[in-house]
C-alpha cells in the first residue's frame, strides 16, 4: 500500500492534434492556444485511504486519473507513489491497478484465466528479465509484489504449453507447475471473497452486468497492487445493482486496506464511498473533506449546489447590519454568530443557501417565505415541492425546492409558506461565490 502525493499538476491538450496509429501528431498550421484540462492541481491521498474524485462531466477528474495510471504525459508537476517519482514509469512499472467503466475483460477467456491473467504475466516478465540476468551470471528468483515462487527447470515455452494443453483435464491430471498452484491459490481465494467462486468456468457473455464487474475487481484485485484507480465503474449497471455493488467495494477496501482513488459523477456514490472526497470543477479542485463535511461547510457556491440532491436553494438578500437579512416582505434575524462575519456586508446583497431539507411548511410570518407550489413529487416517505417565490426581487419566476414530511396535504396551485431552519444557513458572497464563514 502507498501514499499518492500529486504536486501541482498540469494538463493541456495542443489544439488541432489528431492520432495516426496510436501516436499523437500535432497540426503545425493551428495557431490556437492550448486547452487548459487541469490545472494546479494539489492532492494527498492518504495510505489505506479511498478518496473519490467528483464533479461534472468535463471537469477533468478521469484525466487526473489517467495522469496517474500513466496513460497520459503531465503538462507540468509531479506525482508519487509511494516513495517514488512516477513522472515518466510507464503504466506496468507504477504498481498501479486500473478498473475501467467497460469492465475490459478478455471474452474468449473464462472468468479463471481473466483473473489469473495479470499474475501469469506478471511471471513470464519475472522469468525473461531473470534469464537474461542469468547469462551475466546474477541469481534469479521469480518475485513480484503478489506472487514468489521459485524458478522452474524447464523452459518457459515448454511450461507454458503444458499447461494451457493440460488446462481442460481433470484437476489431478493438469500440469500445475509451483507457480501456477500459487495462481490457483490466490485466484480460489479472491473469487471466494467476490462471491464469483461458482462463476469461474463461464465467459464473460455468460456473465450479468454486476458479475463482470466482480470479475474486473477481482483481476485488479489478484494482482495486490499498491494503489486502486477506479473510473466510474458502476456507471452501467441498474439502480438496486449499483447500490449492491458500490457497498461491496467500500467492503474490499475497507478488508483489503489498499489505497484507492474512485472517479465518480455521481454525489450519492461519492457521499457513501469516500473517506474524503475531492470536488473537482472547470479542471480545478474546489474543496477536498469529508462527506459531512462538504455537507455542512461548503467552501463556495459549486460545492453547495453539487453536494446534496436536490441542489440546495439561492435566494439574493440584502444585509443590514448587525444581523438582519431581507427581501421585501421577508425579514430574518440571524443568530448572533453571524454579526462579524456580516459586517462588511452591510447595506450590500449576498445570497442565502438553504437545501430543500431544511424547509418546512409554516404559518404565514415576515421571517417565512410566501411560496405557490408549481409541481409535486410524493414518494412515499417524503414529498418534493417545486415551489415559486411570490415575492422574489427579479422579474424572472425564482424556483425552489423543499422535502416535507408526508402527512402534508399539499396541491398544485396553494399557496404556502416555508419555514427556514435558521441553524442550517449558508450565506455565500454573490461576486466570488465563496461562503461567507460564520465568526464564533
Amino acid at each position: 500500500m502507498a501514499q499518492v502525493v500529486l504536486e501541482t499538476i498540469y494538463k493541456s491538450f495542443q489544439p488541432g492534434s489528431h492520432t495516426s496509429k496510436g501516436v499523437a501528431v500535432q497540426d503545425q498550421t493551428s495557431t490556437r492556444q492550448p486547452t487548459a484540462v487541469l490545472r494546479n492541481i494539489n492532492l494527498t491521498v492518504n495510505d489505506r485511504e479511498f478518496m473519490v474524485l467528483v464533479g461534472p462531466s468535463g471537469c477533468g477528474k478521469s484525466t487526473l486519473l489517467r495522469l496517474i495510471a500513466g496513460l497520459e504525459d503531465l503538462t507540468g508537476g509531479n506525482i508519487y507513489i509511494g516513495d517514488r517519482l512516477v513522472n515518466h514509469l510507464p503504466p506496468k512499472e507504477r504498481d498501479i491497478a486500473m478498473v475501467f467503466q467497460n469492465y475490459a475483460l478478455y471474452p474468449h477467456m473464462t472468468v479463471y484465466d481473466n483473473l489469473a491473467f495479470g499474475l501469469r504475466r506478471a511471471g513470464r516478465e519475472k522469468r525473461e528479465e531473470g534469464r537474461g540476468k542469468r547469462e551475466e551470471g546474477m541469481e534469479y528468483e521469480i518475485q513480484n509484489s503478489a506472487l514468489k515462487t521459485p524458478r522452474s527447470k524447464l523452459p518457459l515455452w515448454l511450461e507454458n504449453l503444458l499447461i494451457e494443453t493440460s488446462r481442460s483435464l481433470p484437476k489431478g491430471l493438469r500440469y500445475q507447475p509451483q507457480r501456477e498452484q500459487e495462481i490457483d491459490r490466490q485466484v480460489q481465494g479472491i473469487a471466494q471473497i467476490l462471491q464469483i467462486d461458482g462463476l469461474l468456468d463461464r465467459l464473460p457473455k455468460q456473465l450479468s452486468g454486476g458479475q463482470k464487474q466482480r470479475v474486473a475487481l477481482g483481476r485488479a484485485m489478484a494482482r495486490d497492487p499498491q494503489v486502486f484507480l477506479m473510473d466510474e465503474p458502476l456507471s452501467n449497471l441498474d439502480a438496486k445493482l449499483r447500490a449492491e455493488t458500490r457497498s461491496q467495494i467500500v467492503k474490499l477496501q475497507r478488508q483489503l486496506g489498499t489505497t484507492t482513488i474512485y472517479v465518480t459523477h455521481d454525489q450519492t456514490e461519492a457521499m457513501t464511498m469516500g473517506d474524503r472526497i475531492a470536488v473537482m470543477n472547470a479542471g480545478q479542485i474546489q474543496q477536498i473533506a469529508s462527506p459531512l463535511e462538504l455537507y455542512n461547510h461548503p467552501a463556495n457556491r459549486f460545492v453547495a449546489e453539487f453536494i446534496g440532491s436536490p441542489p440546495m436553494n439561492f435566494l439574493p438578500i440584502q444585509v443590514k447590519a448587525p444581523l438582519l437579512i431581507s427581501q421585501d416582505p421577508f425579514r430574518l434575524t440571524l443568530p448572533a454568530i453571524w454579526e462579524a462575519a456580516l459586517k462588511r456586508y452591510d447595506r450590500q446583497e449576498i445570497l442565502l443557501g438553504i437545501r430543500p431539507e431544511h424547509l418546512s411548511i409554516g404559518m404565514p410570518a415576515p421571517k417565512n417565505l410566501q411560496v405557490r407550489v408549481e409541481l409535486v413529487e410524493a414518494l412515499g416517505s417524503e414529498t418534493y415541492l417545486t415551489v415559486r417565490w411570490l415575492d422574489a426581487p427579479t422579474a424572472r419566476p425564482m424556483l425552489l425546492q423543499a422535502r416535507i414530511e408526508p402527512d402534508h396535504s399539499v396541491k398544485v396551485g396553494d399557496d404556502v409558506w416555508l419555514a427556514i431552519a435558521q441553524d442550517k444557513i449558508h450565506l455565500f458572497d454573490p461576486n466570488t461565490g465563496l461562503a461567507i464563514a460564520q465568526k464564533p
